[in-house]
């Protein structure tokens, strides 16, 4: 039941005379109130599409740095790497863009605009940024996503934007590394907004350029409306000075339609987050009850003030539970809140939508902690093979070491390296020497059951601490160099090839009185002279030490 068809029923009950002053105050009451919940509901939508560009920003700002910052990538910009070095280079890029499904390609670029290493071919993209103009839009800041770049690849049309940040050494540039951004990444983004019928995303760039805009069901290319019915529009958006007010809103008239416009600046970009709702679907049933009421105070005038009390239950109240949740979420960031949804009618469906707005929120704040999370993971695993890097195993073999020596248990460490691996690389090429790294990587995984860490170029570390595994090592290294179970098939054709390996282990039994005293240094250097005892046995074997 509705409140038009409630008030009905009440007047026609008890003959009530409705109120004409009573009347015109409610529905101003009315009408503002629920401007104001549409505008805090379309701004808290918008705050949660914002933190979701900004968090993205971040995500491509650290991955270019964490690029840039490889000793790899500096000395490729510095001139000083081979033909060889400059494809594994290359690989690691291209594994980069293989990693991330909204990229398309990243190069590395010196101050000459000169491409230094590349995850394509083909980086016709970069040929028609205008790069000079591109650094000079970054205003002296280290990091900057560009407009929307439209070109033509292979006879085709392409979209994408592109992020650079510049690469220092000791305050000295020496080049940038850029990525390349699908645009499909931000349709996802509009794809995933909870909207409520006749509002719009829009994602624009400086130059008001649509980057996505549209409906959660329906994309948008352009504007639907010609530039004379949005003249309102334009008017006031240009009026706003957005250096000084980044964040706001605006109301203005299109066809005779009042339209509310949230919109919001995007860091590191000249790019503009807008959402737009029609303010005059939620206020027609307003506009209904007044002239319903207003015909009615012709004929009664005897039950005001219960029909005032009535109305202030049925409509003002809920109005005001709405907007003080909104204030309440507003200034306690808690998105778990909810509205109290216990009616059927107009109100009621409102609240339902603003709680799935919430929802919505909620959802991608955890979605955020996810993805932090992740880029946590990434930052501890080594670029290549996505074991734990060198820092990462050496603070979980000191952990490690800690535990062991508080419960007395046994654990082991293993130092291993694989035997003649230049040959890798002088025979076959570095593209097969990181295969024979990553095989060599999850084979460690596979059949030892500790944690594995890459600590040099071809040599990698195991902590073994269950003790099912310590009981059945020597099986497991045997296994490891035995050629039948250590040989992989190269990419693109049949043959396999043996990857053999030198290991040093060392068995520590914290029961021990000098266990107790042991330090990873001093841990890690036992098995690395293991491993040498066994390499100089004549390779492809093993040493194991107990302590």
């Amino acid at each position: 039941m509705n409140i038009r068809k409630s008030m009905y029923r009440l007047v026609i009950v008890l003959s009530v005379v409705p109120f004409l002053i009573f009347s015109l105050l409610l529905t101003f009451t009315y009408n503002t109130e629920l401007k104001k919940v549409v505008q805090e509901s379309l701004e808290a939508v918008a705050n949660s599409q914002l933190a979701e560009m900004v968090d993205f920003c971040e995500q491509q700002r650290n991955n270019l740095d964490i690029l840039g910052s490889m000793d790899v990538s500096q000395a490729a910009l510095r001139g000083e790497l081979d033909e060889d070095t400059v494809k594994y280079l290359d690989n690691i890029l291209y594994s980069r863009v293989l990693a991330t499904q909204y990229l398309k390609s990243v190069v590395l670029l010196d101050t000459n605009d000169c491409i230094i290493a590349s995850s394509n071919e083909s980086s016709v993209v970069y040929d028609n940024t205008g790069l000079d103009a591109l650094i000079k839009r970054m205003k002296g800041n280290s990091f900057y996503i560009s407009d929307a770049l439209r070109y033509r690849n292979n006879g085709q049309e392409v979209q994408s934007v592109v992020a650079i940040a510049e690469i220092t050494d000791n305050d000295r540039v020496l080049g940038y590394a850029l990525s390349e951004i699908n645009l499909d990444f931000y349709d996802n983004i509009r794809k995933r907004a909870k909207l409520w019928n006749e509002s719009t995303f829009y994602l624009l760039d400086g130059g008001q350029n649509i980057i996505s805009a549209g409906t959660q069901e329906h994309k948008r290319e352009s504007f639907v409306t010609t530039y004379a019915e949005r003249k309102d529009y334009q008017e006031k958006y240009n009026a706003i000075d957005f250096a000084a007010h980044p964040q706001g809103s605006f109301i203005y008239q299109v066809d005779g339609n009042s339209y509310i416009t949230y919109y919001s600046n995007v860091e590191y970009t000249d790019w503009r987050i807008m959402l737009s709702v029609n303010m005059d679907r939620f206020l027609n049933q307003g506009q209904i009850s007044l002239l319903l009421l207003g015909f009615l105070v012709l004929l009664c005038a005897v039950l005001t003030a219960l029909l005032g009390r009535f109305a202030s239950r049925r409509i003002v109240q809920p109005i005001h539970q709405i907007s003080d949740t909104l204030n309440r979420i507003q200034q306690n960031q808690d998105y778990t809140l909810r509205i109290e949804a216990i009616r059927k009618d107009e109100l009621g469906t409102l609240s339902e939508e603003i709680n799935s707005l919430l929802t919505f929120i909620e959802t991608e704040n955890r979605y955020k902690d996810k993805r932090e999370r992740l880029l946590q993971d990434l930052a501890q695993k080594d670029a290549l093979t996505q074991v734990y890097n060198t820092e990462n195993i050496r603070k979980y073999l000191s952990n490690a070491i800690d535990h062991h020596q508080s419960d007395g248990t046994p654990m082991a460490v293993l130092f291993v390296d694989v035997d003649d691996f230049k040959a890798f690389n002088t025979n076959y090429g570095h593209g097969v020497g990181d295969q024979a790294l990553l095989f060599i990587a999850s084979l460690l995984v596979r059949e030892t059951g500790g944690i594995v860490g890459r600590v040099g170029g071809d040599e990698f570390l195991s902590i073994v601490e269950e003790q099912g595994s310590l009981e059945a090592l020597e099986n497991c290294l045997d296994w490891v160099n035995d050629p039948a179970h250590s040989r992989f098939v190269l990419r693109g054709s049949s043959e396999s090839l043996h990857v053999a390996c030198s290991i040093g282990a060392v068995i520590v039994d914290f029961n021990g009185y000098y266990a107790e005293r042991i330090t990873a240094d001093q841990l890690m250097g036992m098995a690395d002279a293991a491993m040498y005892e066994a390499k100089n046995n004549g390779k492809c074997g093993y040493v194991i030490q107990r302590f």
